[in-house]
């Protein structure tokens, strides 16, 4: 992703260690935000290739 200037998602964990965190630590919360910054990340590339301007912070909506 770095070579489209997009930050990579993967900050916490990776698709890996979700059962993990979700059956031994029972953290939904972390999931939520995993999966959450894989969709941002999606919209990104998708913008990118349409040659479009990337989200900025304030313009993503996060709904608890």
């Amino acid at each position: 992703m770095s070579i489209l200037g997009i930050p990579s998602p993967k900050e916490d964990i990776e698709g890996s260690e979700v059962a993990r965190v979700y059956y031994k630590e029972k953290n939904t919360q972390r999931i939520v935000s995993y999966c959450e910054k894989d969709t941002i990340a999606v919209a990104q590339v998708l913008l990118r290739f349409n040659n479009q301007d990337l989200l900025t912070e304030e313009a993503i909506v996060r709904v608890d």
